[in-house]
């Protein structure tokens, strides 16, 4: 049975999404609370250029799946073996597929500071990926919108590249979401997305609603908790 959803797509202004500078550190791998003044003054200049570069884009489809425990399929459109996403989703009938952009200007931007401003170039990166997460932040929140009017709610954000999802699905996800077309995002030979700040992303409707608006999930609540590798390596989160 097919899912009454239209594939959604929205561009975005730069003002509708705020880059939060604690995160830009964090992916800096800033250790100190105190900022130094010229790493402040690079933060603040890269942002303003990125808001001015950023071409805020996004596509999401709202599937049926069926799960069998080994696999997922998107209404036979698409079929992802996948033990890891069969147990985030053992409580989910639907799942949004996602994909989001800055555009190419951004990557353009990042490979001419990697040639003439190497430092430059390393906080512009640390921007354009906090830039990106808070887009995926935001279409998410759009998504949970929908599935809370429905009396559901959301799983995690998980990605094509983690656990057992093979990276290469990504042309597969491009294609059933017209990306290409839609917002301008392409996949290369090695699956790799371009632009490359750019994510796609399954999040699953679950049943057991509870009402979670600005609330952020727990890993202690995600049904990969048991088996995370970043746990098992020694991070306390996903980041998701």
């Amino acid at each position: 049975m097919k899912a009454n959803y239209k594939i959604m797509v929205e561009h975005l202004k730069s003002e509708h999404i705020s880059i939060d500078k604690k995160e830009v550190l964090r992916y800096l791998q800033y250790k100190s609370d105190i900022i130094d003044e010229e790493t402040d003054r690079l933060i603040n200049e890269c942002i303003i250029e990125l808001k001015d570069l950023s071409e805020l884009k996004y596509v999401y489809r709202i599937f049926n799946i069926s799960n069998d425990n080994a696999s997922i399929s998107f209404e036979d459109e698409i079929i992802i073996k996948s033990k890891d996403l069969s147990k985030l989703f053992k409580n989910s009938n639907k799942v949004a597929l996602m994909g989001a952009t800055l555009g190419l200007a951004v990557e353009n931007r990042i490979r001419y500071y990697s040639l003439s401003n190497l430092s430059k170039g390393i906080i512009f990166d640390a921007c354009a990926t906090t830039y990106i997460e808070a887009l995926c932040d935001y279409v998410e929140n759009e998504i949970r919108i929908i599935a809370n009017k429905e009396g559901t709610n959301i799983t995690f954000r998980f990605s094509a590249g983690y656990g057992d999802v093979s990276i290469h699905h990504q042309q597969k996800i491009i294609n059933s979401l017209n990306a290409a077309k839609l917002i301008g995002l392409n996949v290369s030979e090695s699956s790799i997305l371009i632009p490359r700040k750019s994510v796609t992303a399954f999040i699953g409707f679950v049943d057991n609603y509870e009402k979670t608006e600005n609330k952020k999930s727990s890993c202690s609540t995600c049904n990969l908790y048991d088996d995370c590798s970043y746990r098992e390596n020694g991070g306390k989160s996903c980041g998701k």
